[in-house]
């Protein structure tokens, strides 16, 4: 094997190769690892934070969700007891009203749950009692306390007119204490919607006799697996995932991946119209060995196969050196988080980086086809050249 390399890698040696084409081949070669080392990073980055903000979205919203309910109490004891399933939390949701002492107001969404699932299932720190009092709690978003000027313990007004029977004309409102305020820093979540208790959302919501929906929480069972479990028992429930719910968001992550890709690959591209300039030059300053070569009956097929040895040495080695260089990257920010971010701007207080087998072996197949193709449209003028009269 190493005999099949020794001559290709002689064209490397400095006396073997004059200093322009030498010169040459270690630009490309460095053309070949940064954009290696750009593509695996970059990947990395976006992978990173697109797996971020999915577990924020599960965290907040659950695995799945299932509506259209026929009969509400009967389904939900057989779900909730599903192999799979860890949490099943029923909600009712409607738009109303959030009224500051400051006189401020913003028009939110109000989601009605059981807060033993705060913690569990939202993974929202809650502070079961914020006073000894017997006023009821809420949960909001850290942007909707800005914009109302408040803080966690003080006292609000909400109502919902939407489905209530009005007395007078008047809507019911009850006065709460912010209990916690929460910041996911993720979507519009923190400026969308507010959490109520159970009783506060029965007392709102009077047209609402059962639940909107329930929010799944999976365990050990994907998805599709759990989705196909209950449909086979109730196909007339409408289940949706984070997927469906936030289709074009990561459409938008995908799409903005697959140009981060191509515009990377263009650094590659650049590397390989280096390596043919390279590769030619070999042919040009190897004239005579190659001219020996047919003379002592060497095919132009053994001597294209010569450059593409040529290239593959060149491509394979900055590739390797590069891929090697973008992975242990990956790995010490993963393993020691080296790279902080500030948590004002981001959600996250550390780059997040993650490189998957199939994103390694997708950069590898696009980088040797490019060094395959940057080495037969060197080799092709080997066929069109007569060394023997050349030299």
């Amino acid at each position: 094997m190493m005999n099949k390399f020794k001559l290709p890698f002689g064209f490397l040696r400095a006396k073997e190769m004059p200093g322009p084409g030498k010169f040459n081949i270690w630009i490309a070669m460095l053309g070949f690892s940064l954009g290696c080392i750009a593509l695996i990073v970059s990947i990395s980055i976006l992978n990173g934070f697109e797996d971020k903000v999915k577990k924020k979205i599960i965290s907040f919203e659950g695995d799945l969700r299932i509506s259209g309910f026929s009969n509400f109490e009967k389904e939900l004891e057989i779900i909730k007891y599903m192999n799979g399933i860890s949490f099943a939390v029923p909600f009712k949701k409607r738009k109303g009203l959030i009224i500051a002492e400051n006189e401020l107001t913003e028009m939110l969404t109000f989601k009605s749950v059981d807060f033993r699932y705060i913690k569990n299932f939202y993974n929202i720190d809650y502070d079961d009692k914020v006073k000894n009092d017997n006023i009821p709690e809420i949960i909001i978003g850290q942007m909707t306390a800005q914009k109302l000027n408040v803080k966690k313990g003080d006292l609000v007004k909400i109502t919902s007119p939407l489905d209530q029977n009005l007395s007078f004309g008047i809507p019911r409102v009850n006065q709460c204490r912010i209990s916690q305020v929460f910041n996911t820093k993720v979507l519009d979540f923190d400026n969308q919607v507010v959490f109520i208790p159970e009783e506060i959302g029965n007392s709102l919501f009077v047209r609402k006799k059962i639940p909107d929906g329930i929010d799944l929480r999976l365990d050990g069972l994907t998805s599709l697996d759990v989705k196909n479990k209950i449909i086979d028992k109730f196909p007339y429930l409408n289940i949706t995932s984070w997927k469906d719910t936030h289709h074009q968001l990561f459409e938008a992550m995908k799409l903005e991946k697959i140009g981060t890709f191509i515009t990377l690959l263009l650094i590659i591209l650049v590397a390989c119209f280096n390596l043919i300039s390279c590769l030619l030059l070999i042919i040009v300053q190897k004239t005579k060995q190659f001219a020996i070569l047919k003379v002592l009956g060497a095919s132009d097929q053994t001597l294209e196969n010569l450059i593409l040895k040529q290239s593959l040495l060149i491509g394979g080695l900055s590739s390797l050196l590069g891929l090697s260089f973008g992975l242990l990257t990956v790995f010490v920010q993963t393993r020691f988080g080296i790279i902080k971010l500030p948590s004002d701007i981001y959600f996250v207080d550390v780059l997040p980086m993650e490189i998957s087998f199939n994103d390694i072996f997708l950069i590898n197949l696009v980088i040797f086809l490019m060094i395959m193709i940057a080495a037969k449209i060197s080799s092709s003028k080997i066929r069109k050249t007569d060394f023997l009269k050349v030299v």
